[in-house]
């Protein structure tokens, strides 16, 4: 549906927000300030960021770098 509003382009920025800062601070204390489960849940979002970037270097923009998506146009 046209217009419609998913918040994906927001997911995916705030996504690798949360990654950029693990990976600039670290977070090596994020078990004690918080549970080792979500610990572990940062840590899955940090490979989940890191396939993801792997597919495609700009989500959601056509490209002609990098990783092919399905939205990048077929290359001449």
């Amino acid at each position: 549906m046209a217009g419609s509003r998913t918040g994906t382009p927001l997911i995916i920025a705030l996504v690798r927000k949360i990654c950029r800062l693990v990976s600039v601070y670290g977070a090596s204390d994020l078990s004690a300030k918080t549970t080792p489960e979500f610990r572990s849940a940062v840590m899955a979002l940090m490979a989940a960021c890191a396939a993801f970037e792997a597919l495609d270097d700009q989500p959601a923009q056509v490209d002609n770098t990098g990783a092919r998506g399905p939205e990048d146009a077929p290359l001449a």
